[in-house]
């Protein structure tokens, strides 16, 4: 490999980098004009922890789904930066999107921007800004949409057109998908999870967040891969969200089981509002996604 070689492919990632942090600019310019109530800015500076989360599940779900868009067979570099500012700019309209699908559907009842700056006063005395159970769902939403969309736009195969009608649909499908993973996780869980979440509950957060992310990186491995096919495209869809849904639904239980000999993360969350032991199980059940996601 000729030096001249390796310099023009540093050259053409450092142009890729410049357009991924300028969509990670928009999105920021978007997400500020969005909030005009308050200043995003102002609240990370004093350390409001939840504007804080829901701020790096954005980049972080715009720089996971670009990386996906940026996949594929090469069709000369310049024909790709035109591509992948098309994707881009899909991609930043549907992390906006999924923000309103938490915010109206997932957490109904729960109004995001309020709960982000809303003040809890502590059991010292002392008061603090943000809902950080609030915060940490609507990071889990933007990386599990950043793990769906990345599995979109990666691969090759089809026509241009068929590649961003293929990007939309299973981007609302995968939406859809979420919300059903959201309902069975309340549905099996033996506290109210919404309650818990608008108290502020760290834990509760950390437990819907981290299933998120785990269904966002089974599903990211299901839409990987060259356009095959609407009917075979849908059919694997829809195999691989039904049998993730399970699988994510069984582990837990065994996680809590294994990783929680002598409590249970019912108790954890409702009685302790232990934060630390979320962190382990939803970590341990999001790397259990991650051998699923590679096993298939």
């Amino acid at each position: 490999m000729s030096i001249a070689f390796i310099l023009s492919g540093l050259g053409q990632a450092c142009i890729y980098v410049i357009l991924g942090t300028g969509f990670i600019w928009l999105a920021k310019q978007i997400d500020d004009r969005r909030t005009k109530g308050f200043n995003d800015d102002d609240h990370i500076d004093d350390g409001n922890v939840a504007v804080g989360l829901r701020r790096a599940g954005l980049y972080l779900g715009i720089a996971f789904a670009l990386s996906g868009a940026m996949t594929g067979s090469s069709k000369g570099f310049w024909l790709d930066i035109v591509q992948l500012v098309v994707d881009g700019l899909f991609i930043t309209g549907f992390m906006f999107f999924s923000r309103f699908i938490n915010d109206s559907v997932m957490l109904a009842h729960i109004d995001n921007d309020a709960e982000c700056i809303r003040k809890f006063e502590q059991p010292d005395g002392t008061v603090k800004t943000g809902n950080t159970a609030v915060g940490m769902v609507e990071a889990g939403m933007y990386l599990a949409t950043g793990f769906i969309l990345h599995g979109s736009f990666s691969g090759g195969g089809g026509t241009f057109l068929q590649g961003i009608l293929s990007a939309v649909l299973f981007f609302a499908i995968g939406q859809i998908t979420l919300l059903i993973l959201g309902l069975c996780y309340e549905m099996i869980t033996p506290f109210n999870v919404r309650d818990e979440i608008k108290a502020d509950n760290p834990a509760a957060g950390i437990g819907l967040a981290g299933s998120l992310i785990a269904l966002g990186i089974i599903l990211m491995s299901s839409l990987s891969g060259p356009f095959t096919g609407w009917i075979n495209d849908l059919t694997g869809f829809f195999i691989y969200a039904v049998f993730g849904i399970v699988m994510l639904l069984v582990f837990r239980q065994v996680i809590d089981r294994l990783l929680l000999p002598t409590t249970s993360v019912a108790v954890e969350v409702s009685e302790d509002r232990n934060a630390a032991a979320l962190l382990v199980t939803e970590s341990a059940l999001i790397a259990v996604a991650a051998i699923i996601a590679y096993a298939m």
